[in-house]
């Protein structure tokens, strides 16, 4: 599998919200990957409605998990399945 594209930022979060290294995301299988946009996808949604109660913008939180939740589609999308 391709090697996933992130900044240093989206790195660092992904880090900080699920003790991942750079190590472990490089070796991520596709479920794996599949699972962290799972993930992010419930943070974004739970910053989501947290923005939406408060009459606030999204947090920065909800922002990342949001770029990654498109970015992890992406990446998931741009993968060529394996010939059997």
């Amino acid at each position: 599998m391709n090697r996933i594209k992130l900044s240093d930022d989206q790195y660092a979060f992904i880090e900080c919200e699920f003790g991942l290294s750079l190590g472990d995301i490089i070796e991520m299988s596709a479920d794996e990957v599949r699972e962290l946009r799972e993930k992010c996808f419930n943070i974004e949604i739970e910053e989501a409605a947290k923005a939406d109660n408060e009459g606030s913008a999204i947090s920065l939180r909800g922002d990342y998990a949001s770029e990654l939740v498109d970015i992890t589609l992406a990446h998931l999308k741009s993968q060529k399945p394996v010939a059997v």
